[in-house]
């Protein structure tokens, strides 16, 4: 069954448990270097795209998103339930 790490938007940087059915897992991740190094994620399993909608249904929006740093894991759920884009406050004119 394909894996997926997921997170919460409001949680990022967090290791605090994202959503129910998200279980701790030990996996590599490539750092700036190109050297892997461990670290735990959590992820999801999931096979069948009704269950993505019904994940979809309990959480709300969702992002999927590929990461190749993560080579055993590279593809992701993002629970997007804050804002999480940089605000710029338009430039005064002098």
């Amino acid at each position: 069954m394909p894996e997926f790490r997921v997170e919460r938007t409001s949680l990022r940087g967090s290791s605090e448990k994202p959503c129910d059915e998200a279980v701790l897992k030990e996996t590599r991740e490539m750092d700036e270097k190109g050297f892997l190094k461990t670290c735990e994620v959590w992820v999801i399993s999931m096979d069948l795209l009704d269950e993505l909608i019904t994940f979809r249904d309990k959480y709300g929006e969702l992002i999927l998103d590929q990461d190749p740093s993560f080579p055993q894991i590279p593809d992701s759920i993002e629970i997007y339930d804050d804002w999480r884009e940089t605000r710029r406050e338009p430039a005064s004119i002098p």
